[in-house]
């Protein structure tokens, strides 16, 4: 071999044992930083569950102490946008107490409230733990003057806004009504036997009267008392009016601000569960003890459900859960009742569907930036 072969030989060695060298080094960083990231998340388990054990410990020594309290968290809408699976996963929290049937509609009633009855309404809870209700239709159903009555009978309440799509939720409102109410079912059917129709009977005429109501102004908010005055005279209307937040949200956001008022868009609960409910518990200003990783779907219904995350866990963490008996024991699910439009078992028809994003998209924007914030729902095609 001649020389200058051997040196070239010898510097293509010292390039491959450099690339190599990197390589390794490389990989030995990843499995650092991989380890690293796991021993943090097991100390945040750890420090997880002993804030539970001392919440616990806690609890079990104040059972004298148990009273009925006003609520602390009141959930204040919307209807379908997933204020039951909000509450119903904050339950998981030893902090948390909800009352049966987690609605109590006591300031749909008019007159003076006993606040007495409120109370005896609520579950017992001691001095830390925290009741909650919540009754979607708070938000846009009379009176009108719930805000001021809900501040002044409980001046530190907070409140939770959970918002979503329109057009889904209307749709999904038409379906909830429909299979839960006879009375409402009888009358749907017997005007409009489909989603369809019942828009296309009751779209236009909205339309017109907000065309309207609005002739002489151009602030949504002017809209608030005759959307309420038409709950009272035209209940199934509200299937569609329910979705025009904006007509709505400044009479809250004079009394309540961020510190008070939490607005939720339901949409990225129904993705993303864990992190809401962990935002939601800095906002109640309680300990974080129900985490992102808490909540997992169902390998079947692919929907969301509570399961407690543990160290055991993390030989599966990146895989897909499998159907074994033993972990859907675990699961702990919303009722069969809910996601009825999700499951792509009932479907609106897309030209429907469209007429209701173009109907709606003005009022999302006016929405968004009263809230100061733009949530990803879906559009009219013809932008």
């Amino acid at each position: 071999m001649s020389h200058a072969f051997l040196l070239k030989l010898r510097r293509y060695y010292k390039l491959l044992f450099v690339i190599v060298f990197v390589i390794l080094l490389l990989v030995i960083r990843m499995w650092y930083v991989q380890q690293q990231f796991l021993q943090g998340f097991k100390n945040r388990l750890r420090a997880r569950d002993n804030m539970i054990e001392e919440i616990k410990d806690y609890n079990d020594k104040n059972v004298q102490n148990l009273q009925h309290r006003l609520p602390k968290v009141i959930g204040i809408g919307v209807k379908k946008c997933g204020t039951d699976g909000v509450l119903s996963f904050l339950n998981h929290h030893p902090l948390v107490r909800i009352p049966d049937g987690m609605e109590s509609f006591f300031f749909t009633q008019t007159g003076e409230l006993d606040l007495g009855k409120y109370r005896r309404m609520m579950p017992l809870t001691n001095e830390r733990q925290v009741a909650m209700e919540k009754t979607p239709i708070y938000f846009a159903f009379p009176p009108g003057n719930n805000p001021e009555r809900i501040k002044s009978s409980i001046p530190g309440v907070k409140l939770i806004l959970i918002v979503c799509d329109p057009t889904p939720r209307a749709f999904s409102d038409y379906v909830h009504e429909r299979a839960r109410y006879k009375l409402f079912r009888d009358q749907m059917v017997a005007k409009y036997n489909t989603f369809e129709q019942f828009v296309d009977g009751n779209l236009p005429i909205l339309q017109s009267n907000i065309k309207d109501w609005l002739s002489s102004s151009q602030h949504h908010s002017d809209l608030r008392e005759k959307f309420l005055q038409m709950s009272i005279n035209d209940s199934k209307a509200t299937l569609l009016s329910n979705g025009i937040y904006s007509a709505h949200i400044q009479q809250w956001q004079r009394l309540f601000n961020e510190t008070t008022l939490k607005i939720v868009d339901g949409n990225k609960f129904m993705d993303d569960p864990g992190s809401i409910i962990e935002e939601l518990q800095d906002f109640i200003g309680i300990p974080k003890v129900l985490l992102r990783e808490d909540f997992v779907r169902h390998p079947i219904t692919k929907y969301f459900c509570y399961r407690k995350f543990t160290e055991q866990d993390f030989a599966s963490i990146n895989t897909e859960h499998n159907h074994e008996e033993e972990f859907v024991k675990q699961l702990k699910c919303l009722t069969n009742t809910k996601g009825r439009t999700r499951n792509g078992k009932q479907k609106a028809k897309e030209e429907t569907l469209e007429k209701l994003r173009a109907f709606y998209y003005p009022f999302n924007q006016q929405f968004f930036k009263d809230i100061g914030e733009n949530f990803s729902w879906s559009q009219p095609k013809n932008l």
